[in-house]
């Protein structure tokens, strides 16, 4: 994991404004805009909708995404 110096603070080389890189690829993007809850739509699917909340819960939980 490499630090660089900009000349006043050390950096982490893997953490930069348009988000997290590893290897040099980025694998986190910068946050978007928030991801509405599922509603609507012809079938109304509980179980779905239920585990689609859960995940987006996790995600935004742990700051992958916008509240």
């Amino acid at each position: 994991h490499a630090m660089r110096h900009d000349g006043e603070n050390w950096r982490d080389a893997a953490v930069r404004e348009d988000g997290f890189y590893v290897g040099g690829q980025r694998v986190v993007g910068a946050r978007a805009g928030a991801i509405a809850d599922p509603s609507a739509g012809a079938t109304v699917d509980a179980e779905a909708r239920s585990a689609l909340a859960a995940i987006l819960g996790v995600l935004r939980t742990h700051g992958l995404i916008a509240l």
